[in-house]
């Protein structure tokens, strides 16, 4: 029995033993981890070196040390300890190809290759040593050695298509981008699917002038050669678009839309980005394109009203005469009246011939649109709109049209109906929350227009939370405006809101004068110096751009001490610059804002311009 006893009191404490060795081991293994993490590769060493004493078999354990020598730049005894690992693991490729990649660091190149055409020649028909081979290469930037190793895995493997992007990377970081495209387009054919994967890599060097320049130039000569490839044709449209060059784009999309046998539908959707990239008259020319050729086609009033915006967009662009936007004129004796009025009867043409379609909802609510923010003709917006606003909110889901009704109010100085109708837009399910918010700071200027301060800033407070959007940028700036500018007495901000009511309702005469007679009455309120900036503003919409400096240059002279005189230099210079083209006045205007207010946020805008001014004077 104590025999008995012995051995099984010996087993416990062996078995204990062993249980500590192994917690011992673990514990020493996630402190060699956590340090090789922490990028403290000397602490790490220790433990690995450590743990590869006690287990030389062990391969995580040789790894752990590896890994750390090469982070220690330690390369003499990382060949060493890949050389003696070797010696018991002959048939091991890889320990091979690492010890080549160890040579290669040292500038070794020769012995590095030497090992690996062994490692090679272990294996010939295992891909993953060339693609380990190519990456040591790729970290010791040397891009044609990593290209040769991958082509001759290619040629071994009998694999045309294998190591393509891996190819294509090596040659772009070597700035060989008609080798990298040439994978490319060879792969593309190969595989047509893989476009957009395509895409995305050449997107990785499109930055770079002779990046895309080869990309383009490469991808020309491909479609040349192969002009009925679609996948081709497409790359070529999609590199013509990234440059811009979107009239070449539209007859490359023509050709892919024949090839596919489309029915228009490339063209449609091609059309689409090149209105979001604000390339209208391509737009314009491509649904244009649509609408001539078929005729029958189901998605004509799409392409009909998209026209329309196109040429609604290149109006705008060209900016709204002074004109139209001065008192809410619709004189028809404006030489811009035709080109605007033929902008709305193209809309009307929509309506007229596809009327139960939800284009031509779409085709009235921008009628209302026009007629309202180009026209001023507020009774002609709100007639386009009331017949559409109901189903537009029931069947669509959208609010815009009752939204600008309510705007319309705002402008027809109905400040109650106003406030009446974005409560009711308000209630709307299909209004999500950015929407929401546009009405409630709508409802909060309403407020403040009537002198109702307390009660705008309560319907702001809300609105400035959303950190970051623009609903809570303008939300803070009109709170700000409020808080600063309605002490000691409220009765100037009170004018200067009413000022302001008058602005947006287009009576331009009226605000300038009641902003005159504010700078004249109250020359001792912080808010005159918000007047002259109102009135220079009021002026330039005018078109009396002379007044308006004229105004900017007396803030400046009589409002010595006023915070924003760094914002009325800046404007003061981009309506010289930009309205009266006087470009050394506005050098000078950019400069003394540089002097003056080195800390302005306009700095960096007014030194961009005058770098701008002086090339154009160079």
């Amino acid at each position: 029995m104590i025999h008995v006893f012995r051995v099984m009191l010996l087993a416990v404490v062996f078995t204990a033993l062993t249980h500590a060795q192994v917690a011992d081991e673990r514990n020493t293994l996630r402190l060699a981890q956590v340090y090789e993490q922490a990028g403290k590769h000397d602490e790490a060493l220790r433990y690995y070196r450590d743990l590869f004493a006690a287990k030389p078999d062990n391969s995580a354990y040789f790894e752990g040390v590896r890994r750390c020598l090469l982070a220690l730049k330690q390369y003499t005894e990382a060949v060493a300890l890949l050389g003696e690992r070797i010696r018991r693991f002959p048939a091991d490729e890889q320990l091979l190809v690492h010890r080549g990649g160890v040579y290669v660091l040292m500038e070794k190149v020769d012995s590095a290759r030497a090992d690996w055409k062994k490692a090679i020649a272990l294996n010939p028909k295992n891909g993953q040593t060339y693609g380990l081979i190519a990456d040591h290469c790729l970290n010791a930037r040397l891009y044609p050695l990593a290209v040769e190793y991958l082509r001759e895995g290619r040629e071994e493997l009998r694999a045309p298509q294998m190591f393509t992007f891996e190819i294509a990377r090596a040659c772009a970081m070597n700035m060989d981008f008609d080798g990298a495209m040439d994978e490319y387009l060879e792969y593309l054919r190969a595989v047509p699917q893989s476009l957009y994967q395509i895409q995305q890599q050449i997107a990785m060097f499109s930055e770079v002038i002779d990046g895309i320049e080869s990309a383009l130039r490469r991808t020309q000569a491909a479609v040349k050669r192969h002009s009925d490839d679609v996948s081709l044709q497409y790359l070529l449209s999609w590199l013509y678009q990234e440059r811009k060059q979107y009239g070449e784009a539209f007859a490359v999309v023509r050709e892919v839309d024949r090839l596919k046998n489309a029915g228009g539908m490339e063209v449609l959707r091609f059309a689409g980005r090149a209105f979001d990239d604000g390339a209208f008259r391509v737009a314009a020319d491509a649904y244009r394109w649509i609408i001539e050729k078929y005729e029958k086609a189901q998605f004509l009033p799409q392409a009909e009203y998209h026209y329309a915006r196109c040429m609604e967009a290149l109006q705008e662009q060209q900016g709204v005469p002074a004109e139209l936007n001065a008192q809410g004129s619709t004189s028809s004796g404006s030489e811009a009246m035709p080109a605007y009025r033929g902008v709305i009867s193209l809309y009307e043409d929509i309506v007229r011939k596809h009327t139960s379609h939800p284009m031509a909802s779409e085709s009235q609510y921008r009628i209302g649109y026009i007629t309202y923010h180009w026209f001023g003709d507020t009774d002609g917006a709100l007639r386009a709109l009331q017949g559409i606003a109901g189903n537009r909110a029931a069947v669509f889901g959208k609010a815009d049209a009752d939204i600008l009704i309510g705007d319309i109010h705002v402008a027809r100085g109905d400040l109650e109906a106003a406030i009446t109708q974005y409560d009711a837009v308000l209630l709307s399910p299909q209004l999500d929350e950015k929407g929401r918010n546009g009405v409630r700071f709508r409802i909060a200027e309403v407020h403040f227009f009537q002198g109702r301060f307390d009660t705008a800033l309560s319907e702001l407070q809300p609105l400035t939370e959303d950190v970051g959007t623009d609903i809570a940028n303008d939300a803070l700036e009109l709170s700000a405006m409020i808080h600063q500018y309605r002490s000691p007495g409220e009765v100037p901000l009170q004018r200067y809101a009413q000022a302001l009511f008058l602005e947006r309702q287009r009576k331009l005469s009226e605000a300038d004068a009641l902003l005159q007679q504010i700078i004249g009455e109250y020359a001792s309120s912080e808010v005159v110096d918000l007047c002259y900036l109102s009135r220079a503003a009021v002026l330039e919409r005018m078109g009396r751009h002379a007044a308006a400096s004229a105004v900017y240059a007396e803030f400046l002279a009589q409002r010595g001490e006023s915070f924003l005189r760094d914002r009325g230099l800046f404007l003061h210079a981009v309506l010289t610059e930009v309205q009266l083209n006087d470009a050394a006045g506005a050098m000078v205007l950019y400069q003394r804002l540089l002097d003056e207010y080195p800390n302005s946020p306009y700095v960096p805008q007014a030194r961009d311009s005058i770098v701008r001014l002086r090339k154009g004077n160079s």
